[in-house]
């Protein structure tokens, strides 16, 4: 029996902080005792972190788990200021590595370059003349190729476009290197398959070292574009020494067979299947957020749902029966309202049941879809640092969606008071993976620029406690754990993180939170990580 001490213990149940200690029978929760009802006698061995602050381990519901893993690999460029300086970053980065292996270094976001003009295959050509590069947007519904990887990639300015996908032409016709949407999974597949199993699972113990290093020890991976690999998901069930709880799902349009057999196999503790996911739309910022009302510099033009409405009420009537759980990606307000008929439509059918389907991103929302989440007990899934982190007078949805629809961005305190379950992701890698930055996103509404003043939206903040709980016990209710995972009660597993510091005394601080310590990771009764 162990113990950690801490005087300050955030339970997950309540705001109220205890001062006590943990008490740990092997990989359990046993109990939290009071620091005046303490007994040395409670404990073999104590772990003092008496000045940190104890709390559930995070639980992101929203990573793509091995493309994030390589794009730190091979580069994350989030942060360059212009197109040249991601292909030079991207150079200095895997100019030692082999010149013939892709790189998939990413996360680019032409927005904050010059122009706002998306980059050109010409730029990586300077640095990577015969290395292919596939070089995914923050979004990952873009990517950029140099010549060498249109090449490999039997690409030319003849190739036709795919339904709802475009390989981008300039004004001459000729291809300009940039691909989107529904034109990405195709090529990411093809490179994938060129990696190996045990690569993917190598590169997916690496994020999970990360992971544990910013207090997280579960997550829900949506593998991007739908692209599985159950063979490194496999590998990783097999290995038992995983420190992070994978909560996989598989593409909605996989085989009934596919996903029955998924589902059998990965029953857990680490590896569990966790049913399918669909792209719905795109973004709003792309013109591929599908909208209930056409964009405002756009008029009459809503964009499309990818998957017709028949076709896709009917999937998830038919995986609803199966007992499979649907997640979808819905950023556009018609998107949302779609998701909301479907799953209403399946509990017609099916009967209403505790499935926990949910929908991911929910950017916008019409006032009416708010109380649907809740009446039809669905999950809202949300990605805090989406909302604008730079510069809101000149954020893209002014001239997108305009002011009226504004007001119902990133609706989290709305949803919320409705009783209905959140959970909380970063949809890592197109944001930083930390959950502090989401954390003072949704309490202050603020940018980075510390935009508007009293936050935007201000109706919409979170409470602390309502944000952290998200990220824990919602997570994890999302996840089907919540009697397992996301609060500190006797008979749980002990999957605990200490932080250096006290969120609640410092949320409001942008630089203190975005450098939050973490001083200690457990999962399973076992640290994985301590600073």
């Amino acid at each position: 029996m162990k113990a950690i001490r801490c005087k300050k213990i955030y339970t997950s149940l309540s705001d109220v902080l205890v001062d006590g200690y943990l008490l740990i029978d092997g990989n359990r929760i046993s109990a939290l005792i009071p620091a005046k009802d303490w007994d040395e006698a409670m404990a073999d061995e104590i772990l003092d972190y008496s000045d940190g602050f104890l709390m559930p381990a995070f639980n992101d519901y929203h990573v793509h788990m091995a493309m994030a893993a390589m794009m730190e690999y091979f580069g994350t460029i989030r942060r360059t200021a212009a197109e040249e300086d991601a292909a030079r970053y991207l150079y200095e980065r895997n100019k030692d590595k082999d010149p013939d292996q892709w790189i998939l270094g990413g996360a680019w976001d032409h927005f904050v370059w010059p122009g706002q003009k998306l980059p050109t295959k010409e730029t990586l050509d300077r640095y990577f003349p015969k290395t292919p590069v596939f070089s995914l947007n923050k979004e990952c519904h873009g990517a950029w190729l140099n010549s060498e990887a249109l090449r490999r990639l039997h690409i030319d300015k003849n190739t036709p476009d795919p339904p709802n996908g475009e390989y981008v032409k300039d004004e001459n016709g000729e291809l300009t290197g940039y691909v989107h949407e529904l034109a990405v999974a195709p090529l990411l597949k093809i490179i994938f398959d060129q990696i190996s199993d045990e690569k993917i699972a190598d590169f997916t113990r690496s994020f999970a070292k990360m992971a544990n290093s910013l207090g997280i020890t579960s997550v829900g991976d949506l593998p991007l574009h739908g692209i599985i690999r159950e063979g490194a998901y496999r590998i990783l069930q097999q290995s038992g020494d995983l420190p992070v709880r994978i909560n996989f799902s598989a593409a909605m349009m996989e085989s009934n067979e596919k996903i029955k057999a998924l589902e059998q196999e990965f029953t857990g503790p680490l590896v569990t299947f966790n049913g399918v996911k669909e792209f719905l739309d795109g973004t709003p910022m792309g013109y591929t957020g599908f909208l209930a009302a056409p964009y405002e510099d756009k008029p009459g033009f809503v964009s499309k749902p990818l998957v017709p409405r028949d076709q896709f009420i009917a999937r998830v009537t038919e995986l609803d029966e199966m007992n499979v759980k649907c997640r979808v990606h819905c950023c556009g307000d018609g998107a949302v309202h779609l998701a909301l008929d479907a799953f209403e439509e399946a509990g017609k059918a099916n009967g209403f049941r505790d499935m926990r389907h949910a929908i991911e991103h929910i950017e916008m929302i019409v006032p009416e879809d708010i109380p649907r989440f809740k009446e039809l007990g669905v999950v809202a899934s949300v990605q805090p640092e989406h909302s604008p982190r730079t510069h809101y007078s000149t954020h893209p949805f002014h001239h997108l969606i305009g002011e009226e629809r504004m007001k119902y961005m990133w609706a989290f305190k709305s949803i919320l008071d409705t009783g209905a379950h959140m959970a909380f992701g970063t949809d890592y890698p197109v944001v930083d993976f930390t959950p502090f930055r989401g954390l003072f996103r949704c309490v202050n509404r603020l940018t980075n620029q510390l935009e508007p003043q009293g936050g935007y939206n201000p109706w919409e903040k979170l409470s602390l406690h309502e944000a952290l709980r998200n990220y824990t016990l919602g997570s994890a209710y999302a996840c089907g754990k919540e009697n397992e995972l996301g609060t500190l009660e006797p008979g749980k597993l002990a999957d605990v993180v200490v932080l250096g510091k006290d969120p609640f005394q410092i949320i409001s601080d942008r630089d203190q939170m975005f450098a939050m310590p973490v001083m200690m990771t457990m999962m399973d009764g076992n640290i994985v990580y301590e600073a």
